[in-house]
């Protein structure tokens, strides 16, 4: 199995036009360079990635089904804007996905393989200091670490779900956030989660990942207000 990038492809995949245009306009929203509720203009986004219109249009219909851009009829694209009722519908999704995830895999189960290697995940990003700078390594570990439980289920629903609301919730913390000044260790959180689901419990996997999601949610409302 291929392992996605935190753009969602394929990390075997032979980039086209439209991958390029999509990574530059994918990288440019998580940034902040291209803000939340901005117009994407088909043209200016060309101009902007040195590719033709048709790719453009390519790449911005796949942000659009992963949730980072939204379309409307004779008007055009733009980011999708973070109001306060797409964050909270977000973030319900965000944990209803994430807990699926976890029960399904305390049901059926890892191998010894897939358990060597979440164990080892968990640990080094339980270990790097959170912060909430695009740059920090801790989103790529968070993200990779959430993406390969969804990959062992199996269940492309989930993984394609898990993903998009992953990319949204990394937008949220990236632009709506001031970065914190002091890095943060979260402790054994993952590694818990994990443990729960090699103990084959389903219902403190699942109580795991809500409180995890919880504090994840109370965190980013004390920051939008600081």
């Amino acid at each position: 199995m291929n392992v996605r990038t935190l753009s969602g492809r394929e990390k075997n995949d032979i980039p086209t036009s439209a991958d390029r245009a999509y990574e530059i306009i994918f990288e440019k929203i998580l940034s902040g360079e291209i803000a939340p509720g901005e117009k994407l203009s088909i043209r200016t986004m060309a101009r902007l990635t040195g590719v033709s219109m048709i790719p453009v249009i390519e790449a911005l219909h796949r942000l659009e089904f992963e949730g980072l851009v939204e379309s409307f009829p004779r008007w055009g694209s733009r980011v999708v804007s973070l109001t306060p009722e797409t964050v909270r519908d977000r973030n319900m999704l965000r944990e209803a996905v994430e807990c699926q995830v976890v029960r399904l895999l305390a049901e059926t189960g890892l191998t010894k393989e897939q358990e060597h290697r979440l164990r080892f995940m968990a640990a080094e990003l339980d270990a790097t200091p959170r912060t909430d700078e695009r740059n920090s390594p801790f989103w790529k570990l968070h993200y990779d670490f959430h993406m390969q439980m969804a990959e062992y289920t199996g269940c492309e629903s989930l993984i394609r779900a898990l993903h998009n609301v992953n990319l949204f919730h990394l937008l949220q913390r990236i632009v709506l956030l001031k970065p914190n000044l002091h890095a943060k260790v979260l402790g054994d959180l993952h590694q818990n989660i994990l443990n729960a689901i090699i103990e084959k419990d389903p219902d403190r996997a699942e109580k795991a990942m809500r409180d995890h999601i919880r504090v994840s949610v109370l965190t980013q409302k004390k920051g939008e207000n600081t």
